[in-house]
C-alpha cells in the first residue's frame, strides 16, 4: 500500500491484477478461458489503469480473488462503508464470559457443599 494512493493519487487497477497474477503464478490462458477471452485481452487488462466494474468482477470470479477488497484497503480507514461489522469475535467473547459466570457459580455451590460436609 503506497502512501500516495491514500492521498488521492491515481490508482492503477491493472497493476493490482498483474501483481496478483504474477505473485500467484496464475496462467493468463486459464483466466482467459474462464472469462471466454483471449490471453491478449487479459494482458490488456493488466496494462489498463482503470477497468469497468463488470470486467473486474469477471476477473474476481475467474481467479476466485476479491480485487475490490484489495482496492478498498488502499482507501483511508476513516472512509465510511456499508459492509456489516464482523461481530463474531465479540459474540464469542460474550458467550465465553457467560460460560465463566456459570462455571464460577457452579464452583461456589460445590465449595459450599464441600464445606458443609467437612463440618
Amino acid at each position: 500500500m503506497e502512501a500516495n494512493q491514500k492521498d488521492g493519487a491515481a490508482l492503477h487497477v491493472g497493476a493490482i491484477v498483474k501483481k496478483y497474477i504474477d505473485t500467484n503464478k496464475v496462467f493468463k490462458s486459464v483466466v482467459g478461458r474462464r472469462m471466454k477471452k483471449r490471453d491478449s485481452e487479459i494482458i490488456r487488462y493488466q496494462k489498463s489503469a482503470s477497468l469497468k466494474t463488470n470486467i473486474l468482477l469477471a476477473l474476481c470470479h475467474a481467479m476466485k480473488h476479491n480485487f475490490f477488497a484489495d482496492i478498498a484497503v488502499l482507501l483511508p480507514a476513516e472512509y465510511s462503508t456499508d459492509v456489516p461489522k464482523d461481530t463474531s469475535a465479540e459474540e464469542e467473547i460474550a458467550r465465553l464470559k457467560d460460560q465463566i459466570r456459570l462455571l464460577e457459580s457452579e464452583r461456589n455451590i460445590l465449595k459450599q457443599v464441600l464445606i458443609g460436609k467437612s463440618e
